[in-house]
């Protein structure tokens, strides 16, 4: 190995060298033929064969010519003079330098193992990337295999490689017999994708493993995650609440279900309305509602500005500024109530929960 090393390196460091010998000699022979061309002009000028204002245009030009010759001559000889040495270090010391690294980190011990032999032992030596070439060399004979693209789909994804993962599922559920875990595997990677959120064709995803199964408990969860981050939280708590009274008792994605709950249990989505005020409501049109929920936002933000321990309050009026789409204005109210309950833990804790629901950030 640090044999084929030093060849490699010298079959790179002789043409450098060369080509610098070969600018040298070139420069070299330039300077001597135009020394040529001048002793023969003077030659030609005492003999009177061209007149003296000719011969001494023809000096300066052959002149100038000789110390460009010679200046290019010196620079070649310059540039070449250092590969000489450097050339030797390094075809010394590279392949010495990689043999100790070698032995001092490398397995020579470990005997060849040829392709072949690496592909037939891949299951049993547990060797990942060969078990996924071979489902690939399969599958790029046999395309339309579903089982092989469900096989291949979790290998991608426990090597990362999320969309390759999400592309096998696809596969193995358009080739094969779909069911409510498969196409959940296969949505759950679709989030992992996006890193976390839930897209529009991960939440149709799901919709169609519940639509095969509407008690498979890891879809009806993603399900109900996607109304969370829609906003739509009240159809995400009954969801979860629905998904945890059906659960066993030692179903270990209870914390999960119970986390998302808490996330979800502050206060309502806004500020609340009595059954007068709904049913007028329900009279108005769009704009007239609008105008009056925005109403009645503001004279609860007006109250908590001379009220502010009501943390109850707060949460609402968070909550309803971004119903309404004024996410600056919830952003104030954020760190409004931050300030007024600074020496409150479990206030800041919920207001927290809020912060990353609607992805608001402290401005102070």
């Amino acid at each position: 190995m640090a044999g084929l090393t030093a060849l490699v390196l010298a079959a790179v460091l002789m043409p450098v060298m060369r080509s610098g010998r070969t600018a040298a000699e070139r420069g070299a022979y330039d300077v001597q033929i135009f020394r040529d061309q001048l002793a023969e002009l003077e030659r030609d000028a005492a003999a009177g064969l061209i007149d003296q204002s000719a011969a001494d245009a023809a000096r300066n030009e052959i002149s100038r010519r000789i110390l460009s010759a010679e200046k290019s001559a010196q620079e070649a000889r310059s540039d070449n003079a250092t590969p000489g040495w450097v050339s030797t270090t390094a075809l010394v010391a590279i392949p010495v330098l990689a043999l100790v690294g070698y032995l001092n980190t490398g397995r020579p011990d470990l005997p060849d193992q040829p392709r072949a032999e690496r592909m037939a032992n891949a299951v049993e030596a547990g060797d990942m990337p060969a078990m996924i070439v071979k489902v690939e060399e399969h599958l790029a004979a046999y395309p339309n295999d579903a089982k092989g693209w469900i096989v291949l789909a979790p290998a991608y994804r426990r090597l990362g490689r999320y969309t390759d993962a999400a592309e096998a599922f696809r596969k193995g559920i358009l080739f094969g017999k779909p069911d409510a875990a498969l196409m959940t595997e296969y949505g759950e990677t679709l989030v992992l994708i996006e890193n976390g959120m839930i897209t529009a064709k991960a939440r149709e995803v799901f919709d169609g493993a519940l639509a095969l199964d509407p008690a498979f408990a890891k879809a009806r969860f993603y399900r109900a995650l996607a109304d969370s981050q829609d906003g739509k939280t009240d159809e995400a708590e009954k969801r979860f609440k629905a998904l945890l009274a059906d659960a066993p008792a030692d179903a270990p994605w209870r914390t999960a279900v119970e986390r998302q709950l808490a996330e979800l249990s502050p206060a309502g989505k806004g500020p609340a309305l009595d059954a007068d005020t709904v049913k007028n409501a329900e009279e108005m049109s769009a704009t007239d509602r609008q105008q009056m929920i925005a109403g009645m936002v503001d004279r609860l933000a007006e109250r908590l500005q001379g009220n502010g321990d009501d943390l109850d309050g707060w949460l609402r009026l968070i909550n309803a500024r971004m119903v309404l789409g004024q996410k600056d204005k919830a952003s104030e109210a954020l760190n409004s109530a931050r300030e007024q309950f600074k020496a409150n833990k479990d206030a800041l804790a919920q207001l927290d929960v809020v912060s990353r629901r609607h992805n608001l950030k402290a401005t102070q």
